[in-house]
């Protein structure tokens, strides 16, 4: 999960009268709304194709959430803020924002609707992966119609937005970085809530439970990625042992360590906005500088 800009123009589908009309008829069917009734289903313009097209160019073709790439056919229009109902609670679900530009994200249905799905933890094991495969998951993982928030909800469409503290990260609104930590020391590559000043972060917990970031096909996809940077890394590490030996003379010990962050910056390729799985790269990378550094500092005299 990375931070994406958002475009500024907004999709001319979603400011048609035929999605005034929609919202209009949303309103009126509302206003004798109470909890139990089904909700307003006669949204349909958030799914045009100029809605599609710029959603796939802001976000390069994958999900706002897990960063896998979407090929056709897997790609899904997700209301961040949940359209027709709230998990956990009596809410009629934030209908006013159906056809709202700054509402929507592109997102694979692994992490927009609840199914079943094996989650991983970072001690998970192979032969633990093994069981996992053999067995149908039992648990419903993903968004679904999840929505926690840290104040009191939002429940007209007159409310103040500024004042509800959604807790699951929208990438377009906070960078998810400082939320999420990326843990390359496991069979699989597993993100778990990072620490801040107050503690772990509150939005990264929400945010890797709702939308099943540890999700087991998802994780074994990464991990994919994570081992050819493993790889790399053993590389770059037993090339610089080999060059910079005791003794070496210290313009080879500097041109091997130079050659070694060539090969690391080289590596940041991986991490482009346009790559899948941005966030897991730009994490490893950065420990591996970080590794190199102090390794610099250790050996070189």
């Amino acid at each position: 999960m990375i931070a994406v800009k958002r475009s500024a123009a907004v999709p001319a589908s979603l400011v048609a009268q035929r999605s005034l009309d929609q919202t209009q008829e949303a309103r009126d069917y509302y206003k004798g709304w109470s909890a139990g009734k089904p909700a307003f289903v006669e949204f349909t313009r958030y799914k045009d194709y100029d809605v599609q097209q710029a959603l796939r160019k802001d976000f390069s073709w994958k999900c706002a959430y897990c960063e896998k790439q979407l090929e056709k056919g897997s790609f899904e229009v997700e209301h961040y803020r949940p359209k027709g109902g709230v998990a956990g609670c009596d809410h009629p679900g934030y209908w006013w924002l159906a056809l709202t530009w700054t509402n929507l994200l592109p997102t694979c249905a692994a992490c927009n609707k609840g199914l079943h799905q094996h989650i991983v933890t970072v001690t998970t094991t192979f032969a633990e992966v093994e069981a996992m495969q053999s067995t149908k998951p039992s648990q419903l993982h993903g968004k679904a119609t999840q929505f926690p928030v840290g104040t009191a909800r939002l429940v007209a469409e007159v409310d103040d937005h500024d004042l509800e503290q959604p807790l699951l990260l929208d990438p377009t609104r906070t960078d998810p970085e400082p939320h999420l930590r990326w843990r390359h020391d496991g069979f699989l590559s597993v993100v778990e809530t990072a620490d801040g000043p107050e503690g772990p972060s509150v939005l990264g917990a929400a945010t890797i439970h709702c939308v099943a970031l540890n999700r087991l096909d998802l994780a074994e996809n990464r991990t994919q990625i994570l081992d050819r940077l493993r790889t790399q890394r053993i590389q770059i590490m037993e090339a610089l042992e080999k060059d910079a030996v005791p003794g070496a003379d210290a313009a080879d010990i500097a041109r091997a360590v130079e050659f070694a962050r060539v090969r690391i910056e080289d590596m940041k390729a991986s991490g482009l906005p346009t790559q899948p799985f941005a966030g897991m790269v730009r994490a490893y990378v950065r420990t591996l500088a970080a590794e190199l550094d102090q390794w610099v500092a250790d050996s070189v005299v």
